[in-house]
């Protein structure tokens, strides 16, 4: 049962997902009583998703959609970043999501969305699982057992950067959308929730476009 709503959600990942931040503008009681503290705590564990997934494209990024957007893998990569945990990119967006519900002080976020989102993680995980076990057999299941899904092996950070070169490029060329995405929703709560003006919010705006044009500009010229 959990594969199988695992396939589903793989699947349409791409319109599900951005309705959780859209929930994030749902009017709710506060989670922090200081609104700076949420502010600072939502940041840096905003800024801690940001950092796993950049540091997953910049290293070795794995394609695991194929056609269709069905789960699809060439080969089983158990180096590098991924021997501190078998999920980095889904390490940094769960990391995102706790981190964008904090920041936005959001008590129904919190305690309903997050949750619900790392369980269709979850799910998501035991469906790409499965397909992995039964294309990788003893490789996987060899991997599974020394490795976490999730929780980093910290003691393995230091193994997952030998040899390994960080390409800036590379997350620009791949991860551009995310982090307009990304920022303008910064923008968008600290407008929302009055910490932000109105003309610097369109000021900040334009110079993630601009950016984002930029981006855009370098990767059709195969610059990045």
């Amino acid at each position: 049962m959990l594969v199988k709503l695992g396939n589903w959600l793989f699947h349409f990942r791409n319109i599900l997902f951005p309705l959780f931040y859209a929930a994030l503008f749902i009017p709710s009681p506060d989670f922090f009583q200081k609104e700076e503290t949420a502010l600072i705590i939502g940041a840096f564990i905003v800024g801690t998703g940001i950092a796993v997934r950049c540091t997953t494209i910049g290293l070795v990024y794995i394609i695991r959609g194929g056609a269709k957007r069905q789960i699809h893998a060439e080969e089983l990569v158990t180096g590098g970043i991924y021997q501190v945990c078998r999920n980095p990119m889904y390490l940094g967006n769960i990391l995102l999501i706790i981190g964008f519900g904090i920041f936005a002080n959001s008590l129904l976020f919190t305690l309903i969305f997050s949750p619900l989102f790392v369980f269709f993680y979850i799910a998501i995980i035991s469906a790409e699982e499965n397909f992995l076990s039964g294309k990788f057999d003893q490789q996987f299941a060899d991997y599974k057992a020394s490795t976490n899904a999730i929780i980093p092996k910290l003691e393995n950070l230091g193994a997952a950067f030998e040899g390994q070169t960080f390409k800036w490029g590379k997350v620009i060329n791949k991860e551009h959308n995310s982090l307009f995405l990304y920022f303008s929703a910064i923008l968008l709560l600290l407008l929302y929730h009055g910490h932000l003006g109105i003309s610097l919010f369109f000021i900040c705006e334009a110079v993630l476009v601009l950016l984002y044009a930029l981006a855009k500009y370098l990767k059709h010229i195969n610059f990045i």
